[in-house]
């Protein structure tokens, strides 16, 4: 898989790692943040890494919104201490009428100020993988998300340098707005899918990325 893959992969992954913990509190429903415990042991299993939630909350009205305040996901012990992803908040639309009948589907999406960090070491894991959960599927079955928007985001993606300390930059992404359509979690977590995971638009206020030990590109 290529790097701009990988990324890719990983930016859409990002809404089927909330959508689970978001699946969970309305299976829950009533008081979320006492069960926040559990849905960060959850994440944690999924992904293999430490996960953060500082709360979580459900409102009814006008729409059933599931709101995730300071999510964060951790880089593994080989990486320099650091956040894979950091969202401050996020929210996620649920359809009423399924609710009804029993069933959880995320009509919408929406992470506000995401901080994505990705590290490569040189000898080739990035530090998002999961290797343990390759040939896992998800736990429950997400669909589609008819729609998943990014406000004020920022990617960077660099390398380790071989005595494992931190290395250069080597692409940089701010001011990040997205609006994707019909994102499929389930394609996303199957690592055996070769469906569309998800369609849209991606906008980056700045751009900069370096090419070898070359002088910089900025956009």
């Amino acid at each position: 898989m290529t790097t701009r893959r990988r990324i890719a992969v990983w930016l859409i992954g990002i809404a089927g790692c909330l959508s689970a913990a978001m699946v969970l509190l309305v299976l829950l429903f009533f008081n979320p943040n006492h069960y926040r415990p559990e849905a960060i042991s959850y994440l944690e299993e999924k992904t293999g890494k430490k996960v953060e939630i500082e709360r979580l909350a459900v409102t009814f009205f006008p729409k059933v919104i599931v709101h995730i305040d300071g999510f964060g996901v951790k880089s593994p012990p080989l990486f320099p201490p650091s956040y894979v992803v950091k969202v401050p908040r996020a929210d996620a639309v649920l359809d009423s009428w399924a609710l009804l009948h029993r069933k959880v589907v995320i009509r919408s999406l929406m992470l506000e100020d995401p901080e994505i960090n990705l590290v490569s070491d040189p000898d080739g894991p990035w530090n998002f993988e999961n290797p343990g959960a390759k040939n896992t599927l998800s736990t429950f079955p997400f669909g589609i998300v008819s729609r998943v928007e990014i406000k004020r985001g920022q990617l960077i993606a660099s390398n380790l340098l071989p005595s494992d300390a931190a290395g250069p930059v080597f692409l940089e992404a701010h001011d990040v707005s997205s609006q994707l359509e019909n994102v499929n979690i389930d394609a996303i977590a199957d690592p055996t899918s070769t469906t569309l995971d998800g369609q849209g638009t991606l906008q980056a206020g700045l751009l900069r990325f370096r090419l070898d030990r070359g002088q910089p590109f900025e956009f």
